[in-house]
């Protein structure tokens, strides 16, 4: 070392290979796995079929069910967190239940409807939408419409 002079190495730039794996680590977190959800229709039809439903019923029940007793009676069975898939992924229905199930899409018309998973569900996808209407994907695919409602009308 003369005079205080000491050899100091560069800094390691980014070049074209740091780049190139930046982008790479970017694009493998953007690809994340998109899990297939059933239309619309599939999904209310797979729920009347899975529980035993008929359309008519669940179109009293709309009339008539009040929203929060709805939501005591899904909670009080139990329904906090949704449970995985609502079964096949395509609803194929008889002719008869074919207009019960448009009926019902009409009646509930609601973004929040592809993540129903239930009775319940179906029934508060429009009241949820209407209290809370930027809930993100991954809350509504994890959690049920009666646990959501409850918290957002306690959070107002």
């Amino acid at each position: 070392m003369h005079g205080g002079f000491q050899k100091t190495f560069p800094s390691p730039m980014p070049g074209p290979r740091h780049k190139r794996d930046r982008i790479k680590r970017h694009r493998a977190q953007d690809k994340g796995q998109e899990s297939f959800q059933p239309d619309r229709f599939s999904r209310v039809a797979l729920i009347l079929e899975r529980d035993h439903l008929q359309p008519r019923d669940l179109l009293i029940a709309l009339d008539r069910e009040p929203v929060e007793h709805t939501v005591s009676q899904a909670l009080m069975q139990g329904e906090i967190r949704k449970a995985g898939a609502c079964g096949a992924l395509f609803g194929l229905v008889d002719p008869q239940f074919f207009g019960g199930v448009m009926e019902i899409l009409r009646r509930v018309d609601s973004p929040y409807l592809p993540w129903a998973a239930s009775r319940a569900d179906l029934l508060l996808s429009r009241p949820l939408y209407a209290l809370k209407s930027t809930i993100p994907p991954w809350i509504l695919s994890r959690y049920s419409f009666a646990f959501l409602y409850r918290y957002y009308a306690a959070k107002r």
